[in-house]
């Protein structure tokens, strides 16, 4: 495509999005301009029927709405790029490795060959996972060769800096993925994968598993009346209180929005009731004035669905009985913690 020719498809992509922007009073911002373009666009089809469904469903698409789904889109293929990127340094590392034990004397033609057979196994499709295999594997195998000799190279030392280097920059991008970039608490993806393991593991060794569903009540006003970045200052304080009540191997994630997930571990239904009205009261009883003029927001409230994990029942169940629970406690009149009756089997 000629560059005059790419220039009018964007021109026209951006005057069929910024209308719909403003039908459905989507804020003009960077990332929602990149969801609109690539929607009008009709490159991505999953994106399409996900912004359809959403429109279908509720006749238009909020700005929260279009946020998450600029999330969920790309932040995904972000974080293909990034490993792709890995991948190719990791494979121009591996060769600095062979080519220096193929032409030194220090390891034997064995490393040699297991070193090829390790690089060989480098494809573009391989995931994160594998990946961190083959960066395991080669660290291995060098250190086994070097254990065999008392003196190293300064230049096998600095290659093997960069394979630590690389492993780093691949637990750190995995732990990226699965954080909200906002509150810094697992995020929707570590949510599900966890909830998805812990179910599993319920089912086979019969422990303790509950969940604390709960969501902040009238933010919607908090965002209409301060705006957004107050918004966000009270997802932060919330976040913050949520952490501080769990013990290290539960998990506290941002379902999305203003919801919050809780997921523990061995902990009895009636220990997870009162941890619940113990942060329902700890957030209500905060006072939380705005960074800028210091004007008080008054009382900050959440509502809180408690249910237990029943045998076999399976996320999805467990998930939907947990937020049933939680719009019990909004009907009751918000502010409240409410338990999940047991599953219909």
């Amino acid at each position: 495509m000629e560059y005059s020719e790419y220039q009018d498809k964007a021109a026209e992509y951006m005057r069929l999005a910024i209308p719909l922007m403003t039908k459905h009073g989507i804020a003009m911002t960077p990332a929602n301009y990149a969801l609109w373009y690539e929607y009008v666009s009709g490159g991505n089809v999953a994106l399409i029927d996900a912004v359809n469904a959403h429109i279908d469903d509720n006749h238009r698409l909020s700005d929260k709405e279009s946020r998450e789904l600029y999330e969920r889109f790309f932040n995904r293929e972000k974080d293909q790029a990034a490993l792709l990127e890995m991948r190719q340094d990791l494979r121009r590392v591996l060769s600095e490795v062979l080519n220096f034990v193929s032409t030194g004397t220090a390891f034997s033609k064995q490393t040699t060959a297991n070193l090829s057979e390790i690089i060989n196994k480098l494809h573009p499709d391989m995931g994160r996972e594998e990946v961190k295999d083959v960066i395991e594997e080669v660290l291995t195998e060098t250190r086994l060769s070097m254990s065999n000799h008392d003196l190293l190279s300064e230049r096998l030392n600095t290659t093997m800096s960069e394979i630590q280097n690389l492993k780093k920059d691949l637990d750190d991008s995995k732990r990226e993925a699965k954080t909200d970039t906002l509150t810094k608490l697992a995020n929707r993806k570590a949510f599900d994968e966890l909830l998805e393991k812990a179910t599993r593991d319920a089912d086979t060794s019969g422990l303790e598993l509950s969940m604390i569903f709960c969501d902040l009540d009238f933010f919607k006003k908090i965002n209409d009346k301060h705006g957004h970045l107050v918004g966000d200052q009270v997802l932060k304080v919330v976040a913050t209180s949520l952490r501080g009540a769990v013990k290290g191997r539960d998990l506290v994630a941002r379902y999305g929005g203003e919801e919050f997930a809780i997921v523990l571990l061995n902990t009895s239904l009636d220990n997870v009731l009162r941890l619940a009205e113990h942060i329902r009261a700890d957030i209500a009883s905060k006072r939380i004035q705005r960074k800028d003029t210091r004007e008080s927001l008054g009382a900050i409230t959440m509502s809180f669905g408690v249910a237990r994990y029943f045998p076999s029942e399976g996320p999805e169940s467990f998930l939907q009985r947990a937020d049933r629970a939680l719009y019990m406690s909004k009907r009751k009149g918000r502010n409240a913690v409410s338990e999940a009756p047991p599953p219909v089997i």
